[in-house]
């Protein structure tokens, strides 16, 4: 079970007093997350911290999850996530095994995970989904960027068929999203599907 609000922010103000004192572990877990020099630091740096270590992209969003959906349950979503991301679908059959409703209210996901069915039941409801961002990137990019098809090459058809209905309501497949925070520098729709998780068919 994740820890509850209040006892993350007592990790960050923990952080913080072992990051001014030099501890070592400290420096690496803020260095990983947080470019600032040292004396700029603020307590929301090390809020942001224990958010990036628990699959947040930011404290105010690991705080709205919670706040919305449940910490467990946003923190299960977060990894279901990265999960998909990156490829470890292994995780992926697991959480889904486990909670079988993960991913329901969450069209970034659904169209990560291939669901067709989902994805077009809730474009025909709201086909401004299809322009919407979620979480770092709108839906095509989520759609992109799945490894999804290496567990199931059968969802081929289904992830052409999101393709197509998530263009047909106005996405770009030229899309792309930051490859950092604030870069310029920019991961297309393009480069997710071939470079990063071979998807082409």
């Amino acid at each position: 079970m994740m820890k509850s609000i209040e006892q993350l922010r007592r990790d960050a103000k923990a952080l913080r007093k072992a990051y001014e004192a030099g501890d070592r572990n400290a420096l690496r877990r803020v260095d990983a997350h947080v470019q600032r020099n040292a004396p700029d630091l603020k307590h929301a740096d090390f809020l942001h911290v224990i958010a990036r270590e628990n699959a947040f992209e930011s404290w105010p969003r690991l705080v709205w999850a919670a706040e919305t959906v449940g910490l467990d349950r946003a923190a299960r979503q977060q990894r279901l996530k990265i999960a998909i991301y990156h490829g470890q679908n292994w995780v992926v059959d697991r959480l889904l095994t486990e909670t079988p409703d993960l991913a329901a209210d969450q069209f970034g996901l659904q169209c990560a995970l291939f669901d067709r069915a989902a994805v077009e039941a809730a474009l025909a409801d709201d086909p401004l989904l299809a322009l919407r961002d979620f979480g770092p990137r709108r839906p095509i990019l989520h759609l992109a960027f799945s490894k999804r098809l290496q567990a199931d090459p059968g969802l081929a058809d289904d992830m052409l068929a999101i393709g197509e209905a998530l263009v047909a309501a106005g996405a770009d497949v030229n899309d792309g999203f930051p490859v950092h925070p604030g870069s310029d520098h920019r991961l297309s729709a393009l480069y997710g599907a071939i470079g990063h998780a071979d998807n082409m068919v």
